[in-house]
């Protein structure tokens, strides 16, 4: 594998190691989106100000925000026996054929404002079929029923029409989410698809979707929770899915498991199916074990803790790392955009919206308080993950290419990408990337060199005292502890 030299590492300030690294000359896989869902938070802002719910579509969707390239809407299925209010979205659905197209306006003015953003890839997403569609008449609890597939099909292709018609464009449709699971606890809505189902499923909704003269939408699938659940089922529903029928595999990753088993995950995806994959949902992380709380790149598990800070950040920046390099996705979504599971009361101690406890969730980019239809409080209060996600939809774009970088330090973590058009960012025209994570909490000097990735024109880094600060070339860089820099190259 050949490769450049681009730059020179002097780890620490008073340290004379030097330690040069290399951006490949090989090409890996073109990168489709980053984003987050619609799921279920906007039944709550929804009922927030104006001005608050214009804040926020602007902190997610615009260039200025995260502007994010990929938002998740859900396709509610009624919320039928759900004992979650907040997670029980609307359906359209009345009968076969017939529609209420009011129903959901919360989760409908969201997706309006991601299409008004021009946000490039929108998927409608489904947790739930309609209730005459599930085994026990529920939005959760439930199978999906073989003989009503068609029926499932045809809604979706109406959804998705009827989104067509008022000038939203979706690019992707998902039509089952973790069916690996029943979601029999009834906290959201959920519903077990079987391996033996999912084919089918795959190859109806194709041809439903292209008799709407909808061939342009994609189809992903199957969205399985863990590696633990995908590896044993892929081989036993995707041979079985038509030509051409299925745009991306997608997958979750709440096992949280080692390099190899995801890359194994990835190569799997890709060989049975011959598309690329996709990671679209991942949240409530938590070091695995509590003594290495404080690094974040020390592996992860599932559990409740909110950690606003770069720790929080970079914990997410790993999996995405993970995602590019190992499982070489070509696409990442966080789960929840916004989130009530901040785990303490802003009103009774405003500090603690950037403090660490172990009463919530890393499940949002952008956290409200959860008693704000009681005490009033609709302030949104952005993490520092939301500026991580702001360097990779910004500088990760669309249709971009993934180089591998190698040599630097065991704990920043490196990833190079180029386009073939010219990009603009706030510090000029760029074409080229490099997204550099200091996982370590002493500061590393790199001197990018203009032969590898170009004319070096400036970037941007966010770290423990800045959320978003870009800066002008020069022939050294800084990055903080704790930080993630962009530099940007023409």
């Amino acid at each position: 594998m050949a490769r450049v030299t681009l730059a020179t590492v002097v780890l620490g300030i008073h340290c004379a190691l030097t330690s040069a690294f290399s951006v490949s000359t090989t090409p890996g896989q073109k990168i489709s989106g980053i984003g987050a869902s619609g799921a279920w938070w906007p039944n709550d802002v929804f009922s927030f100000p104006d001005n608050v719910r214009e804040q926020v579509a602007e902190l997610l969707f615009s260039p200025s925000g995260a502007g994010l390239t990929s938002y998740r809407f859900n396709v509610g299925g009624g919320g039928v026996g759900v004992n979650n209010p907040t997670r029980a979205p609307q359906t359209f659905y009345v009968s076969p054929g017939v529609y209420n197209w009011s129903a959901d306006p919360a989760g409908v003015f969201f997706l309006q404002k991601a299409a008004q953003y021009n946000v490039p890839q929108l998927t409608a997403f489904v947790n739930s079929a309609p209730t005459t569609m599930t085994s026990n008449g529920r939005s959760c609890g439930g199978d999906l029923v073989d003989a009503q597939i068609p029926a499932y099909a045809k809604y979706l292709a109406d959804v998705i029409a009827h989104f067509r018609d008022q000038g939203i464009h979706f690019t992707h449709v998902s039509p089952m989410n973790e069916p690996d699971d029943t979601f029999g606890t009834c906290g959201q809505e959920g519903m077990q698809v079987t391996p033996q189902q999912r084919a089918n499923v795959v190859n109806t909704l194709r041809g439903a979707l292209d008799a709407q003269g909808l061939q342009s939408v994609g189809i992903m699938a199957d969205e399985s929770s863990s590696t633990g659940n995908f590896l044993p089922e892929a081989s036993q529903w995707i041979p079985q899915v038509q030509k051409g029928a299925l745009a991306a595999v997608s997958h979750h990753q709440y096992g949280f498991n080692n390099d190899a088993t995801v890359a194994q995950m990835g190569t799997v995806g890709r060989d049975l199916s011959g598309v690329d994959t996709w990671f679209t949902e991942i949240c409530c992380f938590k070091a695995a074990n509590s003594a290495q709380q404080s690094n974040p790149a020390a592996a992860l598990t599932y559990g409740s803790t909110y950690e606003p800070t770069m720790i929080g950040a970079l914990q997410l920046g790993q999996l995405v790392y993970q995602s590019f390099t190992q499982a070489q996705d070509a696409h990442f979504d966080f789960w929840t955009a916004l989130s009530n599971g901040i785990g303490c009361a802003p009103l009774n101690n405003p500090s603690c919206v950037t403090t660490a406890n172990s009463n919530g969730w890393n499940d949002g980019l952008i956290y409200y308080d959860p008693d704000y239809a009681s005490n009033h409080n609709t302030a949104v209060y952005q993490t520092k993950r939301l500026f991580l996600m702001k360097h990779f939809a910004n500088f990760i774009w669309l249709g971009s290419t993934r180089f591998a970088v190698s040599g630097l330090p065991s704990n920043v973590f490196g990833m190079a990408f180029k386009s073939s058009a010219q990009q603009s960012t706030p510090v000029g025209a760029a074409r080229a990337s490099l997204v550099l994570m200091n996982m370590g909490s002493s500061a590393v000097s790199v001197q990018p060199s203009q032969a590898a990735l170009g004319n070096f024109v400036g970037g941007a880094v966010t770290s423990p005292s800045t959320d978003w600060q870009t800066f002008g070339a020069s022939s050294s860089v800084s990055l903080p502890g704790l930080s993630i820099t962009t530099l940007l190259f023409n």
